[in-house]
């Protein structure tokens, strides 16, 4: 079992992509090379494989806050859990249906509004999950750059403290502490914790 996640950009094509291409590139590499564990295509779209589907939502948070700290960008994302037939060439040539809960519709393909949901095949623990992911998006739509940047680096950093944080942005501890609240990242932690407990007891569908 392994997860997919797959994006698009809301308002590509307002924004230079060296606004957000290096910083993403960079954080995709920690996951290994491209096109095996990812992919970046059309401008506007990516795909990545998580081998610890737990760790999807984590991923998929600081996916998030990444685009949020560019101006006028958002994300709409999909994590798709399932099976993978390997080998394969590229990630968007494997089968399975980690991969194919993740298309995208037609209709899809320039998306108007950003957005995160999960799709298992497991439709009570789906609709249970992608409930929840609802409400945090009323709080992750809004961060702001400034938010959005603490909420990336205590997401990368866990072992960094407050202090240490302000000291790399050069900015008070209090500012930190403010922005972390404003973010409301203890509430997304304790549900990505909710998160991984559940996925590790949640049996997919492979159909």
């Amino acid at each position: 079992m392994i997860a997919v996640i797959s994006g698009k950009i809301v308002n590509a094509w307002k924004v230079n992509p060296n606004a957000w291409l290096f910083k993403l590139k960079q954080f995709f590499a920690s996951f290994g090379d491209t096109p095996l564990k990812w992919e970046i295509f059309g401008g506007n779209a990516f795909l990545l494989r998580i081998n610890y589907p737990e760790e999807s939502l984590f991923v998929a948070m600081i996916i998030k806050a990444i685009f949020r700290q560019v101006e006028d960008l958002d994300i709409e994302l999909k994590i798709g859990i399932g099976d993978a037939t390997e080998p394969y060439e590229a990630l968007r040539k494997m089968t399975g249906s980690a991969l194919d809960r993740t298309l995208w519709n037609e209709s899809d393909k320039i998306p108007q509004k950003p957005g995160m949901i999960l799709h298992t095949g497991n439709e009570p623990f789906d609709n249970e999950c992608n409930l929840l992911l609802e409400f945090a998006l009323l709080s992750m739509n809004q961060w702001s750059l400034a938010e959005a940047e603490i909420v990336e680096l205590c997401l990368l950093f866990p072992e960094k403290s407050q202090q240490e944080l302000a000291e790399w942005l050069r900015i008070k501890q209090s500012a930190v502490s403010q922005r972390r609240s404003r973010s409301h990242l203890d509430l997304l932690l304790k549900l990505d914790q909710y998160f991984r407990t559940k996925i590790k007891t949640t049996q997919p569908q492979y159909e």
